[in-house]
């Protein structure tokens, strides 16, 4: 319960950050009013956070996590290049969505192995010096 004792903020926030291309890492915090509901037994201490792709990309594996442990990683959907989170706790049998994130955009994987290896001459100069 060491988690407990920062100070909690006034509003609950999930927040989603690109890692890298195959990865983003979110991160959640609730207020102490959420944190209470928690602790009285009103919702379940399982998590789960969904991402959605709003450009049509294919859904990801639920995260499920304790709701105190405050940050996870989750895989980038197949063709999804934005996504938000969505967090949702269990209550009375049912799951009941309590926070959505920012939008962020997975970045870019390099191309081709030939694409890959290319570089300008002024690139391989400032390399070699």
């Amino acid at each position: 319960m060491a988690e407990l004792s920062r100070t909690l903020p006034a509003e609950d926030r999930l927040v989603l950050l690109p890692k890298n291309p195959g990865l983003f890492f979110f991160f959640w915090q609730f207020s102490s009013g959420r944190a209470a509901a928690f602790l009285s037994g009103a919702f379940s201490p399982e998590i789960e956070l969904r991402l959605v792709c709003p450009d049509g990309g294919g859904p990801s594996q639920p995260v499920r996590a304790d709701w105190q442990t405050g940050r996870g990683y989750v895989p980038v959907p197949e063709q999804c290049k934005t996504c938000q989170a969505a967090l949702y706790a269990l209550r009375g049998g049912s799951w009941e969505k309590l926070l959505e994130s920012n939008q962020a955009s997975a970045p870019l994987a390099a191309g081709m192995a030939e694409d890959r290896a290319y570089a300008s001459l002024e690139f391989h100069k400032k390399v070699l010096s």
